[in-house]
């Protein structure tokens, strides 16, 4: 089981990746004049960088970055992307809390997936709602070959797991395909 601190992580975001970050992001949206890194409550939300828009549109994105070393864990060499089912493990003690890929609650537009120059160049920007929903949709099946993974933070657990990244594509394309309407 891993062991991760808010406040470490939160410091690492502000640091190694904020640069990265916000040039990525202003590549990734077009007509995009300005991005934000938000303050630590707005952080605490999911709400990690805010982009505006030449029109003025603001556009939330959640920045989830992988500690270096990550690529070690990947199946052939494919990046995977954590998904989180709890963000708090219920217990008998304590009552549990949805994980940010399944939350109902998040205002996140997007959600930002990059990694450590030296594991992976590539970057993923995905819509939340169709993320969630793709996640919603083969939790349980994707659960048989990718367990769930139990992290520690600050006296609670919370559970993820790993997905290679062109399984999650290919299951958000097909719920697309499933849900397009034809006139």
């Amino acid at each position: 089981m891993a062991f991760y601190d808010f406040d470490e992580m939160l410091a690492y975001s502000n640091g190694a990746r904020k640069t990265t970050d916000i040039e990525t992001i202003r590549h990734l949206l077009p007509g995009c004049t300005d991005v934000t890194k938000t303050d630590t409550k707005t952080d605490k939300t999911g709400v990690d960088y805010i982009a505006t828009l030449r029109r003025g549109a603001r556009v939330l994105i959640d920045a989830k970055t992988r500690q270096p070393g990550a690529r070690r864990w990947w199946r052939d060499g494919v990046p995977d992307l954590a998904l989180e089912k709890w963000s708090v493990i219920p217990t008998e003690a304590q009552i549990g809390k949805t994980g940010w890929t399944l939350s109902e609650a998040s205002s996140v537009d997007y959600v930002l997936f990059t990694y450590m120059p030296e594991d992976c160049t590539t970057v993923f920007l995905y819509p939340f709602q169709l993320l969630r929903l793709t996640f919603r949709t083969n939790i349980l099946e994707w659960q048989q070959t990718y367990p769930l993974k139990e992290q520690t933070s600050d006296g609670w657990k919370s559970s993820c797991m790993f997905v290679p990244e062109p399984v999650v594509w290919q299951a958000m394309r097909a719920i697309v395909a499933q849900k397009v309407v034809t006139p």
